[in-house]
């Protein structure tokens, strides 16, 4: 006689199949008989009980931009549903594989107007690539194993949603899930592509390495492709780490978030190769008729954000690899040479930063702090405001290092929630969340989550009293700003009242000797740090060219921002050749 089981614990039964070994979520009435199937299961996959179901999202997210590995959670109905959103469009803009599992009332309350009942494939229909509800208990086990096959296929979050009775009721436990069978695939390139980019790269004078997130799982190929071919290289945010930060031909990172010579690489460039990265600003910052060579694996990705001379559908490790074996060593150019002075001149001021003494400090020695201090193998998860620009700028990445935020949905609130995420996945880690007070706020109840479970986190809190980022958009816009001021907190004592260890640091000296000492702990910590409301140097709208701005205009930027010492490219290209 065939073994009959719950259809819930079938769904379980195939999470742990695909190497889920913990999910997310709030329990609600509609998820009673999920809970009753991952209570029978404690042994194989660890529920993590959320304070909201955001953070939850959030986390899975966070969870598969670390690992490559589908994250999980879960919500009740009703507003489980739509608590769950914010996280879910996260995860569809920076293009990574989630399961929303989305419980639902009773199957005979369905379209009855019943409390909580709602109908949530409209919901979900624009964030998911897979979106379905179940009303046969037969098929869950199989509509979970090809939502977790679509989601990885497609990068994307799959929805499935589960009314509670659906859950309880038996089945045979005959299926088998196809994770064993299931091996993801990346396009081959075209060997007559190479040797056409091979072509471009030559004859290009000023030829730029633009690399992004895709480049990761290709560290020694995208060192050795910049070094054969003299390449400036510039990496997205999330791309950051995927080169050393300390090699010679790193310019850093573009926009406003950027650094000096990336934006100045990018406006001199002749031919921009890029590489794994899908760029939301292209359009803003690249010269649209300048060439272009772009590999990726999507296809649609080729020519989204710049018209491409030459696109390459393919592996960034694979193809790199080839243009390497296959083309001819560059000589040295002025043309690298002047990036990588660029370069030098750029990080001495930023190193000018990191020594102030001001008071209210400024927050670059914070980075400084963190860099003598960190693991080599330590995870960063930045919030979204200022801190990805210190992060962009400050952070020195080594190759073991970690760190994501939300990329390209930009939603404050991911660092806690990201947090728990990284020591999760990685207990054996460091991991510190870089967030200001306003990011802070919006998930700070996902701390009392770090204290329930134990996750030592060294959550760092930058605090300015402002929307910070929004300040200086409304400055630049509007020459005035409205709601973005923001009440004192003392989030040491927050962290306190929620079971964490608090710090308040106001100095440099006090900032080294709390993260020192949260290093020390076996429990979440939270560092309230004191700063300046300061604008940092736009790193999109530079004002130094004599040849672009009025001397006056030149003078007030540097005043502004205490610029030293950083002649702009084209100088330093006219003094090489002469």
């Amino acid at each position: 006689m065939v073994e009959k089981i719950q259809a819930a614990e079938a769904l379980v039964n195939v999470l742990t199949d695909w190497g889920v070994d913990h999910i997310y979520g709030i329990p609600g009435s509609s998820t009673n008989s999920l809970m009753k199937a991952l209570k029978k299961n404690e042994d194989k996959i660890k529920y993590i009980q959320v304070r909201h179901e955001e953070g939850g999202a959030l986390a899975a997210s966070v969870d598969a931009k670390l690992t490559g590995k589908i994250g999980v959670c879960f919500g009740s109905g009703g507003p489980g549903h739509t608590h769950l959103i914010n996280g879910m469009y996260d995860a569809k803009f920076d293009k990574i594989p989630m399961l929303v599992i989305a419980a639902s009332t009773h199957s005979k309350n369905l379209t009855a107007d019943y409390f909580q009942e709602m109908d949530p494939i409209p919901l979900y229909t624009d964030v998911s690539v897979y979106n379905k509800m179940v009303l046969n208990p037969i098929e869950l086990p199989r509509v979970i194993d090809q939502a977790i096959r679509t989601a990885y296929r497609d990068r994307g979050v799959a929805v499935v949603h589960v009314p509670v009775d659906i859950g309880y009721a038996e089945i045979e436990n005959t299926y088998t899930s196809s994770a064993n069978a299931f091996e993801p695939t990346l396009p081959q390139h075209r060997q007559e592509d190479i040797h056409k980019a091979l072509e471009l790269i030559k004859e290009a004078k000023r030829p730029v390495l633009f690399a992004g997130r895709g480049t990761h799982h290709a560290r020694e190929e995208l060192k050795a492709f910049s070094e054969k071919f003299k390449l400036p290289v510039i990496l997205t945010f999330l791309g950051k780490g995927a080169m050393d930060d300390a090699h010679p031909n790193l310019m850093g990172q573009l926009g406003r978030l950027g650094s000096k010579p990336s934006m100045e690489a990018v406006e001199k460039t002749d031919l921009l190769i890029m590489i794994g990265a899908e760029y939301p600003f292209g359009r803003d910052y690249f010269d649209q008729s300048v060439k272009s060579i772009q590999v990726n694996i999507d296809p649609v990705s080729l020519g989204k954000r710049l018209p491409s001379t030459l696109g390459i559908m393919g592996d960034s490790k694979a193809v790199m690899r080839d243009l390497v074996e296959l083309g001819e060593e560059m000589p040295e150019t002025n043309w690298l040479k002047a990036n990588q002075i660029n370069r030098v001149n750029w990080l001495n001021w930023i190193h000018t930063l990191e020594d102030s003494n001001e008071y209210p400090m400024r927050p670059e020695p914070i980075m400084k702090a963190l860099n003598l201090l960190a693991d080599d193998d330590a995870i960063f998860i930045i919030d979204v405001g200022n801190n990805v620009i210190l992060s962009s700028r400050e952070l020195m990445f080594t190759g073991k290092q970690k760190h994501t935020t939300s990329g390209t949905f930009a939603t404050m609130g991911i660092g806690l929630p990201g947090g728990i995420a990284a020591k999760l996945s990685y207990p054996e880690r460091e991991v510190f969340t870089l967030s200001g007070d306003g990011a802070m706020a919006m998930m700070m109840q996902e701390l009392i989550t770090q204290v329930k479970y134990k996750l030592p986190v060294i959550n760092l809190v930058m605090a300015n009293d402002s929307y910070g980022f929004i300040q200086v958009a409304q400055e630049t816009e509007n020459n005035e700003t409205f709601g973005v001021d923001l009440l004192e907190v003392d989030y040491a004592k927050f962290a306190e009242a929620m079971g964490a260890k608090g710090y308040t640091a106001r100095t440099y000296e006090e900032v080294y000797a709390a993260i020192e000492d949260s290093k020390k702990q076996d429990l979440p910590t939270v560092i309230d740090i004191k700063i300046a409301n300061i604008t940092h140097l736009p790193g999109h709208k530079l004002v130094l060219d004599s040849e672009n701005f009025s001397e006056e205009s030149i003078e007030e930027f540097i005043a502004k921002f205490n610029v030293k010492e950083m002649p702009v490219l084209r100088e330093i290209l006219d003094s090489l050749e002469d």
